[in-house]
């Protein structure tokens, strides 16, 4: 059930769920498995998922996500609207220790802000965030030191003031984190320590290796019953799969290749979690870079000339649902009246002949660009794309940390990517990726799209905000300005003897109720 932002955003909400282990269960550290090395561990710089794993076990928000996907106080206890809805006072949770040991303020809320906006910091994901905050853009710029918008009215609240409304601001996943961190380790202080409230803390990062957590003692919500978490770097998923069935992983993140693996072994299956997967899949046409994709009919050929049905059966064993949007089912704001997009090779031809190029004639060669886990999915557009229309496109394959590096700064024309939510609701997928100052835009831009977005952000009653994301959706959709790609089903499979795992839409939650037994 999406929450209710006019009860949630303007009334006290209650703190639920103190996540502890259970005595019967032994410490142990928690292996499992990530696909690459994260490109970063820090709150500050913090921009893609695999990151966001480790991370996200680390560092906390004014609230979180439960294991139903639905949002809980965290650091917050309560919130309520300033005036004309321009910001919120946050009553903050009080006895909160950091893992360095000092107690979680006001004072915190104020820092990290001012940090994330701080010219030079690189920040990433969770800084356009505070776009709307008072003095914000003066932070930016460097002409101011301070952000203005922030007071801190006592060690327990914070009043955080707008220059327009952003009714959704209080589950934004903004990490928050400790002001004495950088006199006490330095200005790389990420490297070496870790400064957030989470349950568990940075303990050491052996490159192309492993990240290994420490339990932290002091946790407001109960000390965790493992002594840590070990998050293994295994890029080869039949890798994983034998390191699994060894026991020399406790918990196996599976990807789309290994569906098919699991689900057709009793054993396996028995052992498996699934959720319905919030984060879009979609392919980016950057019209900038490639001058074909400046016409609609070509965005619109590209995009029947592929066969979701054909892609969940053969990718994703059939663990996986097709999207017509950019909204994922289970979100807020999802709409599931869009139109389906049929597979219809012969209208791609057709439209591609329109556009001024039959049979591919006088398109210029492009790349696919793409990292080594996802190439069976690229070298299937690629085949697809070179069939139907005869595309001359061929699959670029990138080490992940300058993929995301040039997808994320408008330098790769051509690729199809996924994007996680980062709060349960619609507006995450179309600001993130669709509106045209976003820094992560994936290439197409429109004023009305970006007005709508702006309308929503100022909307708190929920039917009203959702029926202006149906509008901007559609308004995406009817202009072609990407292809949706089918969700795969989010699954991982989990040892004999590890209880408290727990997944939904968003991912694994963090690992602070979990116990693993003699």
């Amino acid at each position: 059930m999406p929450i209710d932002l006019k009860k949630a955003l303007g009334a006290t909400a209650l703190a639920t769920a103190i996540l502890a282990g259970s005595g019967s269960a032994m410490a142990a550290d928690l292996r499992v498995n990530i696909a690459a090395d994260p490109s970063m561990i820090d709150p500050i710089t913090y921009s893609e998922l695999i990151a966001g794993q480790v991370i996200s076990n680390m560092y906390e928000s004014f609230t979180a996500i439960d294991a139903d996907g639905q949002v809980i106080p965290a650091l917050a206890e309560s919130w309520e609207p300033l005036e004309g809805n321009l910001g919120f006072r946050f009553k903050l949770r009080e006895g909160v220790k950091f893992h360095s040991g000092r107690e979680f303020t006001a004072k915190d809320v104020k820092f990290s802000f001012e940090e994330l906006l701080r010219p030079g910091n690189k920040a990433g994901l969770n800084a356009p965030y505070l776009d709307v905050v008072v003095g914000a853009d003066a932070m930016k710029d460097g002409s101011a030191d301070t952000l203005s918008g922030v007071t801190v009215v006592d060690d327990y609240t914070v009043e955080v003031a707008f220059t327009r409304p952003d009714v959704l601001f209080p589950i934004y996943p903004i990490y928050l984190f400790d002001s004495g961190i950088v006199e006490e380790a330095g200005p790389e202080w990420y490297n070496k320590v870790s400064a957030g409230t989470g349950a568990f803390k940075f303990e050491n990062w052996s490159r192309g290796q492993k990240v290994e957590l420490a339990a932290h003692a002091d946790y407001w919500g109960g000390a965790p019953a493992i002594d840590g978490v070990e998050f293994v770097v295994i890029p080869s998923p039949e890798t994983a799969m034998a390191m699994f069935e060894t026991g020399d992983l406790d918990v196996m993140v599976v990807d789309g290749p290994s569906m098919r693996r699991v689900l057709g072994n009793p054993e396996l299956k028995e052992r498996a979690i699934t959720a319905a997967r919030a984060q879009v899949r979609y392919l980016a046409m950057n019209s900038d870079l490639y001058e074909p994709f400046k016409d609609k009919r070509v965005r619109e050929a590209v995009c029947r000339s592929l066969d979701q049905d054909a892609m969940i059966a053969g990718l994703y064993s059939g663990a996986a649902k097709p999207l017509y949007g950019q909204v994922t089912e289970g979100v807020a704001g999802y709409n599931p009246d869009l139109p389906k997009i049929e597979y219809d090779p012969e209208k791609a031809k057709a439209l591609l002949a329109e556009a001024g190029y039959p049979n591919g004639e006088g398109l210029p060669p492009v790349k696919l660009s793409t990292t080594e886990p996802n190439k069976n999915q690229h070298l299937y557009f690629a085949s697809q794309l070179q069939e139907v229309l005869n595309m001359p496109v061929d699959v670029e394959l990138v080490e992940r940390g300058t993929h995301l590096k040039s997808i994320n700064s408008g330098q790769t024309p051509f690729f199809a990517w996924g994007w996680s939510a980062g709060y349960p609701d619609g507006l995450y997928f179309l600001s993130q990726l669709w509106y045209s100052d976003s820094p992560y835009n994936r290439g197409w831009k429109n004023a009305e799209f970006d007005a709508l977005i702006d309308k929503a952000s100022m909307t708190a009653d929920n039917k009203e905000r959702y029926a202006i994301y149906h509008e901007a959706e559609g308004m995406l959709m009817d202009d072609w300005g990407t292809c949706p790609l089918p969700v795969s089903t989010l699954m991982a499979t989990v040892r004999d003897g590890v209880s408290g795992v727990a997944i939904q839409p968003f991912g694994l939650v963090p690992f602070a109720d979990v116990t693993i037994a003699e």
